[in-house]
Order: C-alpha cells, then structure tokens, then sequence
C-alpha cells in the first residue's frame, strides 16, 4: 500500500513542495510532549498514559475474539479481497482528508493541486467500496484549525458515520480494518507532505484498531513508533511505505 500510488508526479512534487502551514503549530506541539519523554519507545509511551497494561491487553484481545466471532458468517459470504478493500478504503478517506485539511488555508492554486490529487486517492476509495453498497465516500471537511487538529479523533468518532455503514454492510472486522485504514492515511499525508521530516503517529489508536482486526503486533508496530533519532528523511518515508504494505498483505483475504 504505497502513499502515493496515483498518476501525475509532477503535479504531486508541486503540491508536496508547500509547507503544510495550518498544520506545522499542532505538529510541533505535539512533538513537544513526545520530547518530554526523552527516548521512551512508544510501548512505554503508551504504557506512561496508562493506555497499556495486562488488564487493557486482554480486554482488547477478548473484543477482538467477539469482533472475530461476529463476522465470521459475513467474511464467508463476502467476494475475496473484502478486508483490503476495507482497510484501504478508509486509508485513502484519511490521506484525503489530511491532504486537504492541511491545505486549507493555502493560495487557491494549492488548494486546486491538492483537491486533485486528494480527488484521486477518494476515486480509489469510492471504487474500492462501491460493490459493498457503502454509500457516500467523502474526505471528512476541516473548516478550522481546531477541526484539523482534532482529525484522527473526529476520524475513529465516525463523525461521517462511514464506519458504521462499513460495520454494517460488511462486518464488525471490516469496521476496525476501516478505521485502522484512516488513522494510517493520515500519517501517511503527514509524511509524504513533509518528505519524511514530520511523523506523528497515532498509536494509541492504531494498536486497538489493529488489535481488534486480529493484526499481528509485528506488523502493526512499525507504523505506531516515531523515526529513530537522526534518521534520514528518505529512510522514514521508505520504512512506512514497507510496514504500510506489509500490513495491507497481512490483513488480505
């Protein structure tokens, strides 16, 4: 599952060589409270947060087994490629929301380069979900930088309710995998956008999502740690796009 796997490189370079100025202030707060913990890996991270532990960790693999058991009747039914198709859906809404989001106050021609290329990544996702009968495919509007910096929690809220048309027209399992989907769209914009010098994973929320889809944690893991220090641009960009595929080829039918 490549970032950027569209046509028009050219025209991506020139969208891609902005800034993200709307979104530089939140970023570098965010990466501000990261530093505090020095060194810490993002399992202690979490862990720090109490949002790890022996009681969270069994709770979540006990809904991963109820998720498991609820949607088993309709992986049977469902036409072979249904969890990638889930899982990229909601990738290619979350990298189009980021993308737009994070142009939204530039000049009008970087808003038309970005919608196009955005436009792309939603025409992937709305061929992906259209023989699930999944309705409207939409990136999730930013009006402000509140709404911008508050995307990946507006995102795993459902606040478009696409996730429940996924829970509902496919299974619980295609939910998470959607919602697993979006949360890695929008590190995947965040550092395609930046070339590699912004990562500001959403861990918390990938490890659930991914635990209750019944991902391995040596697939998921990759894409919740921040880069290494010192680590180059190049390198951060590749690695992701290497634990991006290796998690679209561990959740396949």
């Amino acid at each position: 599952m490549a970032a950027e796997t569209m046509p028009g490189r050219r025209e991506i370079a020139r969208v891609l060589a902005y800034t993200l100025a709307v979104a530089l202030a939140f970023i570098a707060l965010g990466r501000v409270e990261l530093a505090l913990f020095g060194a810490a890996t993002t399992r202690e991270l979490l862990e720090r947060g109490g949002l790890i532990g022996e009681r969270d960790d069994a709770r979540l693999q006990r809904e991963a087994g109820e998720i498991a058991a609820a949607s088993r009747g309709a992986l049977a039914r469902l036409s072979a490629g249904s969890r990638t198709a889930a899982l990229r859906v909601g990738y290619e809404v979350g990298y189009a929301s980021y993308l737009l989001g994070g142009y939204a106050n530039s000049p009008a021609a970087t808003r038309a380069a970005a919608r196009a290329l955005a436009d792309r990544h939603l025409a992937l996702a709305r061929a992906l979900a259209a023989p699930f009968g999944l309705g409207t495919i939409a990136e999730l509007p930013v009006e402000n930088l509140k709404q911008f910096s508050e995307l990946n929690a507006r995102l795993d809220a459902d606040e478009s309710g696409l996730a429940a048309r996924v829970g509902q027209q496919m299974s619980p399992l295609h939910r998470e995998l959607y919602l697993l989907g979006a949360q890695l769209g929008t590190e995947a914009a965040r550092i395609e956008g930046s070339g590699g010098r912004l990562s500001l994973p959403p861990a918390a929320s990938i490890r659930r999502h991914a635990t209750l889809a019944g991902i391995a944690p040596a697939l998921w893991q990759p894409l919740a740690q921040e880069p290494q220090p010192g680590e180059p641009p190049e390198q951060v960009v590749a690695r992701y796009r290497a634990a991006l595929n290796a998690v679209a080829a561990g959740s396949s039918d």
